[in-house]
């Protein structure tokens, strides 16, 4: 049976993308995942789980050695943005140096496809959105350095060793198995905790600052295909939400949906 690594497998989109490719495919799924910022609720029973950091270089080959991967997802991170200039060397650590074990390994054993979760980050503030694959990239912060660095590894490792990659930016997931208590990843998991826990959602500004967002379950099937379709070798590819809302009525839908009522905190 063929098997697909997943990197991050606790976490929202590693989490989803592991049920629907055991409950749709004929592939075996290996997850890796030191618990940081996912949970084992989360992760399918039929997933063979390995709990480590992959700084673990010798714990990484080992899985590489047993497993025989064909496909790797990798979507392990750290992903505090607004935090990693604070953070430099665990940001590094964590989101470029176990990418480029990650890399090292696929390349040793020979894995036909690699998949790397990017970041829309890449792009800085150089642009105004909608971005396109074409834009040159322009970090503002360690975190985008991280994943640019890997980006430009990736593209390095398949010319000179032939690892076949694609690279996805996704755009600001939400969903199922989404971490709300981790207050510096996405705003819509910060306001659930926020309101969980009563406590009025924290808005910066007036609010009316525009946002797409994007579910998490609608993005798997395009990134089975960056897996499985030879035009996606090499390729960059934007994933995300197109219809803009305010910051304000995002909060507002959200408000609603839980049917909580902000006046009592007040």
């Amino acid at each position: 049976m063929n098997k697909v690594l997943i990197t991050g497998v606790a976490g929202l989109l590693g989490s989803r993308l592991a049920s629907w490719i055991i409950e749709n495919t004929n592939y075996e799924v290996i997850g890796i995942d030191d618990l940081s910022g996912g949970y084992t609720e989360n992760i399918h029973n039929k997933v063979k789980f390995y709990k480590f950091n992959l700084n673990n270089l010798e714990a990484l080959k080992g899985v590489f050695e047993k497993e025989k991967i064909s496909i790797v997802y990798h979507f392990a991170a750290y992903a505090a943005e607004g935090l990693s200039p604070f953070i430099r060397k665990y940001n590094y650590d964590n989101n470029l140096i176990t990418s480029t074990n990650l890399i090292t390994c696929s390349i040793q054993y020979n894995v036909s496809r690699f998949i790397f979760a990017s970041s829309m980050s890449v792009y800085g503030d150089k642009y105004k959105p909608p971005f396109s694959e074409d834009m040159k990239q322009a970090p503002i912060d360690p975190y985008a350095v991280a994943k640019y660095a890997v980006e430009m590894d990736l593209e390095i490792a398949f010319k000179q060793h032939g690892l076949n990659y694609t690279i996805v930016r996704p755009h600001n997931f939400y969903g199922i198995n989404q971490n709300i208590w981790d207050k510096y990843r996405n705003v819509l998991g910060i306001w659930m905790y926020q309101l969980l826990n009563k406590q009025n959602p924290t808005i910066f500004g007036d609010g009316s600052q525009i946002r797409a967002f994007s579910y998490v379950d609608d993005s798997i099937i395009p990134f089975w295909n960056a897996s499985q379709k030879d035009n996606c070798i090499g390729e960059i590819i934007n994933l995300g939400g197109i219809k803009e809302y305010t910051i304000n009525d995002a909060c507002d839908a959200l408000i609603n949906v839980t049917g909580q009522n902000l006046n009592q905190y007040i």
